[in-house]
Order: structure tokens, then sequence, then C-alpha cells
């Protein structure tokens, strides 16, 4: 893979997750690493389970592990001050924002006459309004110094949508129109802008869970289904079948190839990492 020694990537969701599959991979390939976070509880009644301030932490040990230079920031995507304050204090620290991956977002499940304001404003708030908020104040650094790849986390839901989905559907496939659009306008700047899309995807690096979900259940078509029995059925939805879902590591290679200069005839595009899912659905 290319080197990105010398590079500093700035991820916002970075404390778990992809997020953290992202940066490790970009880690590994020699880029220091800022990774923001809420590392807390959005003020939503439907949106719980964030990422904390240990998650936030142990993904800068893991990132240090692997010698590269790592700070964390804790910091609200749908937040313009906490945006602004984010995108300095990488700056302050190491003078430069190369990549930024935009990776921040949250999702709830319901029909879309029966989700609340609050699933919309916040669903919207966090994967739309906060991926143009977190561009927003590192976009002018990137344009003074006519470099920057930057890549913003949609989904396969951005391309082809699902029922229950529907905000989560409207604001990942406005972040693809959004990614459209800068691309446009950072094009004379140097700057490639992607969007990468991946399959339902987990950590198989952790034990299973065993809390069930509407969405397990959609998914499985039974009631109250085990992780493993909704593993293997997503899983099934893709044309690459066995296996059950990819690992975040998995996918997070497309963003590995995004950001590199193999990839610098690439902009304005979605890059589906979704094995087969949208395809399988004549897509």
């Amino acid at each position: 893979m290319p080197s990105l020694e010398g590079k500093v990537a700035l991820i916002t969701g970075g404390a778990r997750g992809f997020g953290r599959a992202i940066a490790r991979a970009l880690a590994s390939d020699g880029a220091n690493i800022a990774i923001a976070d809420i590392a807390g509880e959005l003020p939503s009644e439907r949106v719980s389970g964030m990422s904390t301030r240990d998650d936030l932490e142990r993904t800068k040990a893991e990132v240090e592990a692997l010698g590269r230079r790592c700070i964390a920031i804790r910091a609200n995507v749908a937040d313009a001050s906490d945006c602004e304050r984010m995108a300095a204090t990488v700056i302050d620290e190491f003078s430069r924002v190369d990549i930024l991956a935009a990776n921040a977002g949250v999702f709830s499940f319901g029909l879309s006459w029966e989700l609340t304001e609050d699933d919309w404003d916040t669903v919207l708030g966090v994967n739309l309004k906060g991926v143009w908020l977190t561009t927003k104040y590192v976009v002018p650094h990137m344009i003074r110094r006519r470099y920057g790849k930057i890549v913003v986390t949609s989904s396969r839901d951005g391309l082809r949508a699902e029922p229950n989905y529907a905000h989560y559907c409207a604001s990942k496939f406005g972040a693809i129109g959004f990614v459209k659009s800068l691309a446009i306008e950072l094009g004379p700047y140097d700057i490639n802008v992607n969007a990468i899309c991946p399959t339902q995807m987990a950590d198989k690096s952790l034990p299973p869970r065993h809390t069930s979900s509407p969405y397990w259940s959609m998914v499985t078509g039974t009631t109250s289904p085990t992780y493993e029995e909704f593993d293997q059925a997503s899983g099934r939805e893709n044309l690459f079948e066995h296996g059950g879902q990819p690992d975040y590591s998995e996918v997070a290679e497309g963003v590995r190839w995004l950001v590199s200069d193999q990839a610098r005839l690439v902009t304005g595009h979605a890059l589906p990492m979704d094995a087969g899912w949208i395809a399988k659905r004549g897509g």
C-alpha cells in the first residue's frame, strides 16, 4: 500500500467502530491522526449508546502503539463552534490537515410517518449538517495549501433506499449530493472529495452483541433473533454472502485507497464497499 508518511488525518466519529478502523488503517500507512468524537450522549430521546471518553482514549492509545502521533478531541459535529475548535486544534497541533474523513453518523429506526421530530433532526443534524460543518472549517486550510483528500462516510443507503430508514437514507443520499458539489468547487485546488458507501458491517474483534433490535428483526424476518442470526442474515443480503457482515477494517481499505496517490484521478464519486448488496438488488 502507498505510504502516508508525514500526512495528517482528521477522523470524526473516530472513537470506535468504522472511525476507529479508519484511524488504524491510515496510521498503519504512516499518517499522524486526530480523532474527534462526541464521546458522550446526544441530547436526543431516541439516539443513545454513543461512544465514551474511554473509547476515545483507547483508540488514541491504539494509534500511538502503531508509532504515530495522535490527539483526541471531544466534539459534536452538529455544533458549529465545536467544528471550528476541532479544526483549529488539529492545525495548531500538526500545522496541517491533509486528510479529512467525515465519518461521524447516527441512526434510529421507524416508518417515516412514525418518526419523531427528534429522530429527523438528530439524524439529519449529525449525518448531513455535521458533514458540512466538518468540511467548512477544514476546507479553507486545504485551499490555501492546494492539497487535500476528503472522504465522507455515506452508506449503501445513500445509493439505494431501505424501509424504516427514510431519515437516514435522506441524510446519506444528501451526503453524496454534497460530496459531488464540493468536489466541483474544490477541483480547481487539486483537492479530492469522495464518499464511501458501506454495507452493514461490524467489529468482528469484539464479543457478539446480545441485545436485539427492530432492525435485527427486519433483517432476519424473525422476532427476537440472536446476534449470530442477525450477522448471518446480514451477510446473505450481499452477493458475497458467507461470513456474515464484513469487518470494519475490510471496508476501511476503501478509505485507505481514496486518500492515497493511487486515487489521484478519482473525485466526486461514491464508492460502494457493499459486497454486492446494491448489485443484488438490480442496482
